[in-house]
């Protein structure tokens, strides 16, 4: 046996002439290595077996193989330079590194197994390195994209395009009268980076709490407790609207109007927390006389004011939502117990005004939403008893009305569908009313433009006789609209179908009939006694408008052009068509210029213009 020096000194020997022969070597072949060395110090280029974002690049920096013994073997390659999607070549990746981050080395060198294949190491089982990334797609500018869209889908686009074709001359004609630009897409990028823009400063409310201001930055309040575990944090925000306007209607009958007329709308609003709250409004200048307002002003026809100045409570209701009120009944949210409520005198509309439009009503109303599956992206149901303040489609109150009515809105994957029941019971004259809808409102993809869609099909049927406020009659309503290429714009298509005597379950006094929503020419101002130009009530007609929203200044401006047309059904020779303009216009953060223009021919009777202008202050 050697002793520990003897066999030190003979390693030491060992090494040095091992040493003196490795010299030798590298001095005779000292250009192949020079040539080896750069080869592996400047690797070749990058192929797709060589990509991270390939799953054979995985596969390849990975050469794993599983031994018998059960640990695995993998070949280290010395360096990859990786070329990511986007084509930056990073700096190099040490393959070691690489592979130390992906896999766990076992640190116990006694369960190594000594392998003397050179460049191969012992590492332990793992499992299979799955691709993250998807597949590399190169495009290709000669390969011709397939037409997804049908003759019939470029027939109606064309068809579309003759509809917007008045939108460019009437878009230059009053960019040109009043000197201001038209609103178009500007695609193209700034050449300078654009820094942070200062946010608007926000117009402060007529009254709102310092603690809880609205929509104002800072910190919370601490809040009360309430015994049901609920924090409040009370807020008081007191907002409103003032109209005051002078209207002409000539419409050759004995309601031809020439009046100055004013409207106060003002509310107060007591916010406990984000969804309860208390809201209690007024309406001091103008009050309700029978089926219509009376809006205090001067009515220059007949040369006398009119005051209708008053203090009564025209909403008054309380919302919420019983879980967030009850916190403790469910302190992990897993009873489903979200129910929105709301109790009192509250506006209401359903089917965008078609089956319900009332702003004074007397109710309450359960809410369950969020109910989702099977297709169904988000439900909400809504129980509607109603039992004071219902107004009847012939715009009269009712006080033997009572009304109930269950109202869904459901969104699937390309829509969203509304099916609605009301009833009205009455022991009136005017009678008990059941009345069903269905809707949906989708968009879909053109060629060209992207377009909005909404279908609705109402139906009425009297429980008993038929009456003023209780018809049979069905109503189908459409909706469209898109906004033209390469613009800001909206050009829309409505139209309407009324089949014998469609009558709504409840219509306030300001409401007029159903076709309100047809477009401009159909709805009244709700300002005075300015009607709508073209007859709003569904009673065996049909009729369309078609429209061109345009905006201007930075959308501060916008220009209104529509056209109407409404035809009856039943041989009674009202046939009218009528064309009007509104133009409006912000002012600072409160004020709003309204200006309307029409002129309608009905049947039988001489030309009937119209013009009204309008200021709006909100508050």
């Amino acid at each position: 046996m050697f002793t520990t020096g003897e066999q030190e000194l003979g390693d030491t020997s060992k090494c040095y002439s091992t040493c003196r022969t490795a010299h030798a070597v590298v001095f005779r072949h000292w250009g192949w290595l020079w040539l080896a060395f750069a080869f592996l110090l400047f690797p070749g280029t990058v192929t797709a077996e060589d990509d991270l974002g390939n799953g054979a690049g995985v596969a390849r920096l990975h050469d794993t193989r599983i031994l018998p013994d059960g640990f695995s073997q993998t070949k280290i390659p010395v360096s990859l330079s990786v070329a990511p999607d986007d084509s930056v070549v990073l700096p190099l990746v040490s393959a070691e590194a690489e592979i130390i981050s992906v896999l766990t080395i076992d640190e116990n060198p006694d369960d190594a197994v000594e392998n003397d294949a050179a460049g191969f190491v012992q590492l332990p089982v793992v499992s299979p390195v799955i691709n993250p990334y998807a597949d590399r797609v190169t495009y290709n500018p000669r390969i011709e994209e397939p037409q997804t869209q049908s003759l019939g889908a470029e027939v109606a686009e064309h068809i579309f395009e003759i509809l917007q074709g008045p939108a460019d001359p009437l878009a230059h004609f009053v960019s040109g009268l009043m000197g201001i630009d038209h609103d178009e897409v500007k695609a193209d990028l700034h050449q300078h980076p654009i820094p942070l823009q200062p946010i608007p400063r926000r117009p402060q409310l007529l009254i709102e709490t310092d603690d809880e201001p609205f929509l104002a930055p800072g910190w919370l309040e601490q809040g009360i407790e309430t015994p049901t575990g609920a924090i409040w944090r009370p807020a008081l925000w007191v907002v409103g609207t003032y109209r005051t306007g002078i209207n002409y209607f000539d419409n050759r009958s004995t309601t031809n109007v020439t009046e100055w007329a004013n409207r106060l709308d003002l509310f107060g609003q007591l916010n406990l927390t984000g969804t309860e709250r208390l809201v209690v409004g007024i309406r001091p200048v103008d009050q309700e006389r029978g089926n219509r307002r009376a809006f205090s002003g001067y009515d220059l026809r007949k040369g006398r004011g009119d005051d209708a100045w008053n203090i009564d409570v025209q909403t008054l209701f309380f919302e919420g939502d019983f879980g967030e009120i009850f916190p403790r009944l469910d302190p992990f949210d897993g009873l489903a117990l979200d129910y929105g409520f709301s109790v009192g005198r509250q506006p209401m509309s359903f089917q965008q005004g078609l089956l319900l439009n009332e702003d004074i009503i007397d109710a309450v109303t359960v809410t369950r939403n969020t109910l989702s599956g099977n297709g169904v992206l988000n439900l909400r149901a809504t129980g509607v008893y109603a039992w004071n303040s219902i107004h009847r489609n012939n715009n009269m109150a009712d006080p033997d009305a009572q009304l109930v009515g269950l109202f869904t809105e459901t969104d699937i994957a390309k829509s969203t569908i509304n099916a609605d029941v009301a009833y009205v019971d009455s022991q009136s004259v005017q009678g008990s009313l059941l009345t069903v809808a269905l809707s949906g409102i989708q968009r879909f993809h053109g060629i060209h433009n992207t377009y909005n869609s909404s279908l609705h099909a109402l139906t009425s049927i009297p429980t008993g006789l038929e009456t003023a406020a209780s018809g049979q009659g069905e109503l189908l309503f459409s909706q469209f609209s898109w906004t033209p290429h390469r613009t800001n714009d909206v050009v829309y298509l409505n139209a309407f179908w009324a089949i014998d005597r469609f009558t709504s379950a409840a219509r306030g006094p300001l409401a007029g009939g159903p076709l309100g929503q047809t477009g401009v020419l159909f709805s009244a101002a709700g300002l005075g006694n300015y009607g709508a130009p073209l007859s709003n009530q569904a009673t065996d007609a049909i009729g369309a408008s078609l429209g061109y929203q345009m905006f201007f200044g930075g959308t501060r401006r916008q220009v209104i052009f529509e056209v109407g047309r409404r035809q009856d059904t039943n041989n009674v020779d009202r046939a009218a068509i009528a064309g009007g303009v509104r133009y409006q216009q912000a002012f600072d953060q409160h004020w709003l210029m309204v200006l309307d223009g029409f002129l309608a021919k009905r049947e039988s009777q001489a030309l009937s213009p119209g013009v009204r202008v309008e200021l709006q202050m909100k508050f």
